[in-house]
C-alpha cells in the first residue's frame, strides 16, 4: 500500500470536512451549503462509506485530499502533510516539488521571526517599551500569549543577524518573506524596527506576514507598516484573529469584522470572541468567502469615515452573493449611550465599557438601516435639496433588496423620516435606483459551471440503473448485479465496477467495497449513489418495477447505439464504387447483424 493510500484510509472525510464547515445528517450522507459556490439550499453531500464529497450545484467533487486543496488553497503536498500529521503518520515517500520546499522554508523563517519577536517582548529587557505600551492599552498577558505579540528593536539588523548568522538561512530566502529589504548598496536591513509586532496568520494558523505598530513618535515613518505581498502573504485574504478564534466564530455562526488589531484584541478581551480584523476598511470577496464557510451573519464595525462608509456599501454586493446576513454596529447611534459617552472605535468602547460593547454587538442594525441613518446625518432631511440628495444616495442601495416585504419596510421608514408620501418615494426609488452602481453586481462563482461533466442520455440512464442496483438490500445486491455481468456500458468504469462487485467476497458492505476501488471508480459510484434527483424519482414506483423498466431502457438504448455504429460501417462500404468480394461479404454480415439487433430490441419491448 502506498503511503498516500495509507494516509487517506486513516483520514475520515466527514471529520475533516466537519471541522471546517457545519455538516448536517441527511440519511446515510451528510450535507451542507457548498463552500465552493453561493447557495441557500444545501446541495453539498459527503458520503462516509465511499469517503468522497460531491456538490450537485457546481459539480465540485473529490476525496479528502481534493477537499483540503480546494478549501484551504494549499498544494497537494501540504494537504497530504496535514492529513499525515493529523493521523500521526510520518510522511516518508512523497517527493516534494521545489515550490513545496520553498514554501516550507519560508514558513519556518516566519515562525522563527514570530518566536524571536515574542521573546524580545515578553522576556528581554529591550521589550520593556513594548510591555509598557501594551499595559497602557489594557492588553492582558493572556492576549499577548494567545496572539503571540512581539517587539522589534530599533537596530537595523537585529532580526537579520538572528535568521542569517545564527539560523543560517540564505539572505535571498529571508528577503522573500518580506522581513528584510535589500538596500541600494546591495546590503540588507530589517523591515520592522522599534515596533510592536502582530503576527499575521492564514486561516490554517501559519504565520505568513507581520504588521508593525510604530512606538516612537517619529514623523517620518508610518504608524503601521505591513509585510509586502509575497508567495505566502496576500492582504486581500488576511483576517487577523481568524485562526485563533475560529471555534468561537463557528460556534456562534456569526462574526464581527473590525478594522484594526487592537479593535480585535480589545473585543476578545471584552468576551466578544467571534471577531476578526481586516487590513484597512475594504472587505474583500476572498475574506467573505472564508467567513461564509462558518458564519451566517457578518457584523461590520468599520470606521465611520468616508472610506468605511464606501467599504460598507461595497460589502452589500459581496455578501449578498453568499446568501448571508449583513449587519452593522452603528457607533454613532447607540441609544443606550449618552452623548458624552460616544466613542470613536470598537477598541475604545470594548476597553472602557466592555458591557456596552457586547450590547452594541447584540443591537447591530441591518446594513440598509445603517446607510439610511448615515444619509440622514449628512444631508438636510427638511430641505427639498437635502431630500433629493438622500434619495439619490439611497435609491441604488434600496433597489438591491430582493424581498418585497423587506424593501417595503425600509421605504416606510424613509417615508416617515423625509415626511413624503410613500407612493412618491417608491416612484423616485424605482427611477433613480437604476443608476449604475457597483451594488448588486453578481460575483463570479469560485467554481465555474464548466466543472460539471456533460453526460449523454445513455450515460444518465446507466447512472440511474447503478443507483437502483445499490438501492437493493445487500443480501440480493450481487444477485441483481448478475443481470449486468455481460453488458457493455457506455459510462467509463461501470463495467469494472460490476466486475469488482461480483468478485467481492463475504457479506457486502459499501465501506469495505469502496476500499477495493480506484479513485475514478469511487467517483463514478458516488455520482450514481448521491443524487437527490434519483431519490425523488424512485419514490414514484416500487424499486423492483423501476429496476426492470430502467434495465430494459438501458439495454435497448445500448442496442440502438450498436446499430448506429454498424450503419456507419455500412455507409463507408457503400461509398466504394467498386467493392471487393471480401467487402461484399462484410456488408452482408453487417446487414444480418442489424437484423439480429433489431430482433433483440423487439424481444425486449
Amino acid at each position: 500500500m502506498s503511503q498516500i493510500r495509507e494516509i487517506k484510509d486513516a483520514s475520515n472525510i466527514v471529520e475533516v470536512i466537519g471541522e471546517r464547515i457545519k455538516l448536517d445528517v441527511g440519511g446515510i450522507n451528510f450535507k451542507a451549503c457548498c463552500p465552493f459556490h453561493s447557495e441557500k439550499t444545501p446541495s453539498f453531500f459527503v458520503n462516509p462509506s465511499i469517503q468522497r464529497y460531491r456538490c450537485f450545484g457546481c459539480g465540485a467533487n473529490g476525496d479528502v485530499l481534493d477537499f483540503l486543496q480546494n478549501f484551504e488553497g494549499v498544494t497537494f503536498y501540504e494537504a497530504l502533510k496535514t492529513l499525515a500529521d493529523r493521523s500521526g503518520i510520518t510522511l516518508k515517500e512523497f517527493q516534494r516539488t521545489r515550490e513545496d520546499e520553498e514554501r516550507e522554508k519560508l514558513l519556518e523563517i516566519l515562525n522563527l521571526a514570530k518566536e524571536y519577536y515574542h521573546f524580545l517582548l515578553t522576556k528581554h529587557e529591550v521589550g520593556q517599551i513594548g510591555r509598557d505600551y501594551l499595559q497602557d492599552r489594557d492588553v492582558s498577558g493572556e492576549s499577548i500569549k494567545i496572539f503571540q505579540l512581539g517587539f522589534a528593536t530599533n537596530a537595523w539588523d537585529s532580526l537579520l543577524k538572528y535568521l542569517h548568522h545564527k539560523k543560517k538561512y540564505p539572505l535571498e530566502l529571508i528577503e522573500k518573506t518580506g522581513l528584510i529589504i535589500k538596500g541600494r548598496s546591495g546590503g540588507y536591513y530589517d523591515r520592522f524596527r522599534e515596533r510592536l509586532m502582530f503576527p499575521l496568520k492564514n486561516h490554517r494558523g501559519q504565520v505568513v506576514g507581520f504588521s508593525g505598530r510604530l512606538l516612537s513618535k517619529s514623523p517620518k515613518e508610518a504608524k503601521y507598516i505591513n509585510s509586502p505581498e509575497t508567495l505566502l502573504y496576500h492582504k486581500s485574504k488576511m483576517l487577523y484573529g481568524y485562526s485563533e478564534l475560529f471555534r468561537e466564530i463557528k460556534k456562534k455562526e456569526q462574526v464581527v469584522v473590525v478594522e484594526g488589531e487592537f479593535d480585535m484584541i480589545s473585543s476578545a478581551q471584552a468576551h466578544v470572541n467571534h471577531v476578526v480584523a481586516i487590513k484597512g476598511s475594504a472587505l474583500t470577496t476572498e475574506q467573505v468567502n472564508l467567513l461564509s464557510r462558518v458564519a451566517k451573519t457578518i457584523i461590520l464595525s468599520l470606521d465611520a469615515d468616508e472610506a468605511g462608509i464606501k467599504a460598507t456599501e461595497r460589502a452589500i454586493a459581496i455578501v449578498k452573493e453568499k446568501g448571508i446576513d449583513l449587519k452593522v454596529i452603528d457607533l454613532k447611534h447607540l441609544d443606550f449611550l449618552a452623548k458624552e459617552d460616544q466613542v470613536k472605535d470598537p477598541d475604545e468602547l470594548a476597553r472602557e465599557k466592555p458591557k456596552a460593547w457586547r450590547q452594541a454587538v447584540e443591537s447591530a442594525v441591518s446594513v440598509y438601516e445603517f446607510l439610511m441613518n448615515h444619509a440622514l446625518d449628512i444631508y438636510d432631511s427638511l430641505s427639498a435639496d437635502g431630500k433629493r440628495q438622500i434619495i439619490n444616495y439611497l435609491a441604488p442601495i434600496l433597489e438591491t433588496i430582493d424581498h418585497a416585504v423587506e424593501k417595503e419596510f425600509y421605504l416606510q421608514k424613509l417615508s416617515v423620516a423625509l415626511n413624503v408620501k410613500e407612493s412618491l418615494l417608491k416612484e423616485d426609488i424605482a427611477k433613480f435606483g437604476q443608476v449604475k452602481t457597483g451594488l448588486g453586481v453578481k460575483e463570479e462563482s469560485s467554481v465555474e459551471s464548466d466543472k460539471k461533466t456533460f453526460k449523454s442520455y445513455q450515460e444518465r440512464n446507466e447512472e440511474y440503473l447503478l443507483f437502483l442496483l445499490f438501492s437493493f438490500p445487500v443480501a440480493i445486491l450481487q444477485e441483481k448485479a448478475r443481470a449486468l455481468e455481460n453488458f457493455s456500458f457506455a459510462s467509463p468504469g461501470f463495467n469494472q465496477l460490476i466486475k469488482q462487485l461480483l468478485a467481492f467476497k463475504g457479506n457486502f458492505d459499501l465501506s469495505r467495497f469502496a476500499l477495493t476501488l480506484a479513485e475514478d471508480l469511487k467517483k463514478s459510484l458516488m455520482d450514481a449513489l448521491l443524487s437527490p434527483e434519483y431519490e425523488q424519482k424512485l419514490e414514484k414506483e416500487t424499486l423492483e418495477k423501476e429496476w426492470q423498466a430502467s434495465l430494459l431502457k438501458v439495454k435497448k438504448e445500448s442496442l440502438r447505439a450498436e446499430i448506429a455504429k454498424i450503419n456507419e460501417e455500412i455507409t463507408k462500404l457503400d461509398s466504394s464504387l467498386q467493392r471487393t468480394e471480401a467487402e461484399e461479404q462484410k456488408l452482408d454480415e453487417l446487414l444480418s447483424l442489424i437484423v439480429s439487433k433489431q430482433t433483440e430490441i423487439k424481444k425486449l419491448s
